[in-house]
């Protein structure tokens, strides 16, 4: 529910510069520290040397392959991001 701001001048959900935080399922929150603590509790992350940053670019092509993932997946991000490792059989890498 939008709540009206009459001493802002501009409209919309957030005033000036505010962060969120988009998770692999697609659902956005505002960021925080408490938030951020939580999300990395519930996805069971004890050593912060595991994680990565990664800044990323979305133009009309990845905005598709974000669409076309979250129709198939529940880890959009993770598939449209990610490199995907080439799994190659014995006799392949006999050659």
């Amino acid at each position: 529910m939008e709540k009206e701001v009459k001493h802002a001048k501009t409209s919309g959900f957030a005033v000036g510069t505010t962060t969120y935080t988009v998770t692999d399922d697609l659902s956005i929150t505002p960021s925080s520290s408490v938030s951020t603590v939580t999300l990395l509790a519930q996805c069971g992350i004890k050593d912060l040397s595991t994680l990565q940053y990664r800044t990323v670019k979305i133009g009309k092509e990845e905005a598709l392959e974000i669409l076309l993932a979250s129709l198939k997946s529940k880890t959009v991000l993770t598939d449209v991001f990610l490199p995907k490792k080439k799994v190659r059989c014995k006799k392949e890498t006999a050659a």
